[in-house]
């Protein structure tokens, strides 16, 4: 999606289907590392939706989310 290979639905299907099997992995392995994701990506993801971003505004939102993620 950052790369825009993929429309933003395909994004939202899978990436709520990532986070709903691969969280729980990522906290029991890292927690420090799940913690930061959860206030970086995820909450960029949900951020948003919520205010209604726009595709390309919502692309440069997660692809901010995931550098500092990554740090």
């Amino acid at each position: 999606f950052i790369k825009g290979e993929i429309e933003r639905y395909f994004f939202d299907l899978d990436y709520s289907a990532y986070v709903i099997e691969h969280f729980p992995y990522m906290e029991f392995e890292n927690s420090e590392l799940a913690d930061r994701f959860a206030h970086t990506v995820d909450r960029a993801y949900e951020r948003g939706n919520a205010i209604g971003l726009s595709d390309e505004e919502f692309r440069m939102e997660i692809a901010n989310a995931f550098n500092e993620w990554l740090g």
